[in-house]
C-alpha cells in the first residue's frame, strides 16, 4: 500500500506544504499564510465544493455588470493533467512536463487538478491539523497564540486505482485568475503551489517515500520529522527551483531568519519545510538527484537542522526507565528531537536563545502519563518527563540558563513548580551534568515525582510525598536533584 501524506501545517508568513505518513492514505498540504487574520471554521468535517466548468470572471468595458467566460487553459484530452474547476491562469499540464523534467523522470500519466475559487474553498480547522491543547507540544508552549495567519494553499492525495495503479488528485483552494490582495491565488503564486504538489504526484507515482521508509535506520530517532523533512525539502528545493528555471525568476529559498524568529508553533510546524530545503540542498547537486538523497538518509532533526551526514553527530545513548507507582499509568514514550526542543523555548525566550539552548542536544525521551484520581469530571490528567542528555557538560549548563528564563516566562514560582494553572506546571531535576528531566503537567506529577540516574540511565518515580523542597541529592554516582529554583539564567 502506498505511504502517504497527511496535512500538517498552520504557518508564518511563508509558502509550505506538510505531511506526515501513514499506512492508509491521506495528502500532501501546501500551506500558506497572510499578514491578515484567517477565520477558521469551528466544524471539524468540512469539504471543498467542486465546479462542473473552468470559467474566467472578467468586466465589459462599458461598466456593465460581470460575466463568466471559458478559461483560456482548459485541459486537452491527451494532456497528462485533466485540470476542472476555476480558471487557474497558466498551463497546468505543460507544469507538470517541466517538473518531470526537472526530476530527470518521463512518465506516462499525470494527476487530476481541481481548483477551487475563494468563494469554494473551506478553511482547516485545528481539528485537522491534529492539534490538541492537552498534548505534550502544548505544555511546552507549541501552541498557536489566537486564529493564525493561514490558510491550505493545496494539497495532492494519492489512491489506488482499480488496478492496483496509483492515481493522484490535486486540489488547488482559493484560486483566482486575477490575483487580488491578500489569501487569493493569483496565477504565479498558483503554479509555484502546483509545481510543489506535482513533485509529491511523481513521489507517489515512483513509490519515493516507501524507497525512503525503507532506508530509515532502526537506530534513528525522531523519525517522523526526519521523513518529512526528507519528501517535504525536496518539494520546497523544487519550488525555488522551478521559479529560476521557468519563471524567470530568481530562486526563492525559505528565509531562515524568518523562521528563526517566529513563533514556537509555526517555528514547529515550518521546520521540516524550511530546514529540509536547506539540507536537501546540502546534499544534492541538482533536482534531478533528489531521490539520492533517499538512500543514504539523516537520522536525526539534529543532522537535518545542522547539514550533518548521516555518519555524523550521531545520538548520545540514553535509557530512560518507569519505577513503582501506583497512581500514574505511563503509555507513551518518544524521542522528539532538536526541532521540538528549539521550538519550546523559543515560546519562552528569542529566536537566537532558543537556538543556543537547543544546540547542544545530544538525545532526549519524553514519557507521557495519565491518571483520572485527580479528576472530577473523570477526565485524564495528564504528567510528562522529558529526559535530555546534552552533548557536554558546557551544553547543558547553557540549556539549564535558558530554560530557567523559560520556566518563568509560565508563571511565578509556587509550592516548588512554576505555575500556569493546576494542569501546566513545571519543574526541571538535574541528573549528571550532562543530564536534566524537565517535569510538566498537572501539580500532582511535578511535584511528587523523582528522577534519579545518571548521564545515560535515568529512572522516573512517581512518590506520594512532595520532592521540590529537595535541593541536592549525592550518592556514589554523584546523581543530583535539583529543583528549578535553582536554575535562574544569567542576564
Amino acid at each position: 500500500m502506498k505511504r502517504a501524506l497527511l496535512a500538517v501545517a498552520l504557518a508564518l508568513m511563508l509558502v509550505v506544504a506538510g505531511c506526515n505518513t501513514t499506512d492508509q492514505g491521506g495528502d500532501s498540504t501546501t500551506v500558506e499564510t497572510t499578514g491578515e487574520p484567517t477565520d477558521v471554521q469551528t466544524t471539524a468535517e468540512q469539504t471543498d465544493t467542486q465546479t462542473s466548468e473552468p470559467t474566467a470572471t472578467t468586466t465589459s468595458d462599458d461598466g456593465g455588470e460581470e460575466q463568466e467566460e471559458p478559461c483560456e487553459y482548459r485541459s486537452e484530452e491527451d494532456d497528462l493533467v485533466q485540470v476542472q474547476g476555476a480558471c487557474l491562469g497558466f498551463d497546468a499540464n505543460q507544469v507538470y512536463l517541466n517538473v518531470m523534467e526537472m526530476a530527470g523522470t518521463d512518465l506516462d500519466r499525470g494527476p487530476s487538478v481541481r481548483a477551487l475559487s475563494p468563494e469554494d474553498t473551506n478553511p482547516y480547522t485545528f481539528d485537522q491539523f491534529e492539534f490538541s491543547n492537552e498534548s505534550f507540544q502544548a505544555v511546552m508552549g507549541i501552541a498557536p497564540n489566537g486564529t493564525p495567519d493561514v490558510y491550505v494553499a493545496g494539497y495532492a492525495q494519492p489512491q489506488s486505482g482499480p488496478d492496483g495503479s496509483t492515481e493522484v488528485d490535486v486540489v488547488m483552494r482559493y484560486i483566482d485568475a486575477d490575483g487580488g490582495e491578500g489569501r487569493p491565488q493569483g496565477p504565479e503564486e498558483a503554479e509555484i503551489t502546483l509545481a510543489h504538489e506535482f513533485l509529491h504526484a511523481i513521489q507517489f507515482y515512483e513509490g519515493s517515500q516507501d524507497r525512503l521508509a525503507a532506508n530509515l535506520t532502526s537506530e534513528g530517532v525522531n523519525l517522523g520529522d526526519v521523513e518529512t523533512s526528507l519528501v517535504e525539502g525536496s518539494a520546497v528545493y523544487f519550488e525555488s527551483e522551478y521559479q529560476e528555471q521557468y519563471m524567470d525568476r530568481e530562486a526563492a529559498s525559505r528565509n531562515v531568519s524568518a523562521w528563526a524568529n517566529s513563533s514556537a508553533f509555526s517555528m514547529y510546524q515550518l521546520g521540516p519545510y524550511v530546514m529540509g530545503e536547506r539540507y536537501t540542498k546540502f546534499r544534492v547537486n541538482s533536482t534531478s538527484e533528489f531521490q539520492t538523497l533517499y538512500d543514504n538518509p539523516p537520522i536525526s532533526m539534529e543532522q537535518i537542522m545542522h547539514n550533518h551526514m548521516p555518519d555524523e553527530e550521531r545520538p548520545r545513548n540514553l535509557t530512560v526507565e518507569r519505577g513503582q507507582d501506583s497512581v500514574w499509568n505511563h503509555y507513551d514514550t518518544s524521542t522528539r528531537g532538536e526541532l521540538f526542543l528549539r521550538s519550546s523555548l523559543r515560546a519562552g525566550v528569542s529566536g537566537p536563545r532558543a537556538a543556543a539552548g537547543a544546540e547542544g542536544w545530544g538525545a532526549d525521551q519524553v514519557m507521557v502519563f495519565r491518571n483520572q484520581s485527580y479528576s472530577s469530571d473523570g477526565n485524564y490528567k495528564y504528567g510528562y518527563a522529558w529526559t535530555l542528555r546534552f552533548d557536554n557538560a558546557s551544553e547543558q549548563d547553557e540549556f539549564r540558563g535558558i530554560f530557567g528564563d523559560w520556566l518563568e516566562s509560565r508563571g511565578p514560582l509556587t509550592d516548588g513548580v512554576y505555575r500556569m494553572d493546576e494542569d501546566h506546571t513545571y519543574r526541571m531535576v538535574e541528573t549528571s551534568d550532562e543530564t536534566v528531566v524537565v517535569l510538566a503537567g498537572h501539580e500532582r506529577f511535578t511535584t511528587q515525582t523523582v528522577a534519579t540516574g545518571n548521564s545515560s540511565d535515568v529512572t522516573v518515580t512517581m512518590t506520594d510525598a512532595d520532592q521540590t523542597n529537595t535541593s541536592v541529592q549525592s550518592d556514589d554516582d554523584e546523581e543530583r536533584l535539583v529543583t528549578a529554583q535553582a536554575v535562574r539564567a544569567a542576564v
